[in-house]
Formats: structure tokens, C-alpha cells, sequence
């Protein structure tokens, strides 16, 4: 294991400085029939190494008019990250719900992970009274959590 490797992993597994930023916005990104567009798939594509050198986990929902995030990592880590979210303009009316210490990680396996409103996905939205085109205005934190790892559990079974 070279030291970049090492110094990732133990950013990964220390917790004396986790944050957790969970934040939703805005798109105007044409989704086809199945709830999907390329952009989701290039933000990954850029998401998982720069986090994994971030030190950051998270997980992004892309609805079919929004997007909601949870990233979790080092505090300074995550300053910088959201500071090149923000602005990105692929959304807009970002608002953040959530911006606090946490003494564990929600998503410990995945650097960045999208779910994405297809068919299938549509009874975790519908279950937990998620709409896919509305804003989810006044959700709880927890409301977005419940949401995430669900995805991610279904993205686990179907990947």
C-alpha cells in the first residue's frame, strides 16, 4: 500500500472530525422514461475519485427535478467540496438541511453513489412520500437519510 493509499484510508476512518452536509436543489435536466440523464453518470464519473482524495463519502439523489446530497468526511474536506457544488449550474436553489458533526458515516462504502428515479426506484420514493418532480420542501434531515440508503440498498441489489 503506497502512503496515498494509507493516508486516504485512515482520513476514512477517523471520525474526530466528521461532518455531514446534506442539501437539496434544483435541476432543469431532461430525464428520459426511465428517470436517467448522461449528467448524472458525468458527475459521478468526476465525484468518486475527487472524493475519494477528499476523503468523502455520500451518496446523491437525482429525482426527475431535483437533486438531494449527503456528504460526509473531514470538515475541511467537506468546505471545499460544497464550495464547488454550490455554484454548480447544473442546479440551482440549493438549500442545505443539515450541517453538523457526526459520529459515523451513513455511507462508509461509497466515495459518491447516485440514485436515480427509475421505475424501480419509484416505490422507494413513493414509500417514503417522496415525489420525483416535486421539491421536497420542510423534509427532515432523516427524511433524506431514509431516502439515500434506501437507494443504496436497491442500488445494491440491482448493480
Amino acid at each position: 500500500m503506497d502512503r496515498t493509499t494509507e493516508t486516504r484510508d485512515a482520513r476514512m476512518s477517523d471520525t474526530t472530525d466528521l461532518m455531514r452536509l446534506t442539501y437539496f436543489s434544483r435541476h432543469d435536466l431532461p430525464c428520459d422514461a426511465d428517470g436517467f440523464n448522461p449528467a448524472f453518470t458525468a458527475i459521478e464519473q468526476v465525484a468518486v475519485p475527487r472524493n475519494g482524495d477528499l476523503g468523502v463519502t455520500g451518496f446523491l439523489i437525482c429525482a426527475r427535478a431535483w437533486f438531494a446530497q449527503v456528504i460526509e468526511g473531514p470538515a475541511a474536506s467537506i468546505e471545499q467540496l460544497y464550495a464547488l457544488i454550490e455554484p454548480d449550474p447544473r442546479h440551482h436553489s440549493v438549500q442545505v438541511v443539515e450541517h453538523v458533526a457526526a459520529d459515523r458515516r451513513l455511507f462508509p462504502d461509497w466515495h459518491m453513489a447516485i440514485g436515480h428515479a427509475s421505475p424501480q426506484a419509484g416505490m422507494v420514493f413513493a414509500t417514503l412520500d417522496f415525489s420525483e418532480v416535486e421539491t421536497p420542501q420542510g423534509r427532515l434531515p432523516s427524511d433524506f437519510h431514509d431516502l439515500a440508503t434506501d437507494l443504496a440498498a436497491l442500488k445494491r441489489l440491482t448493480d
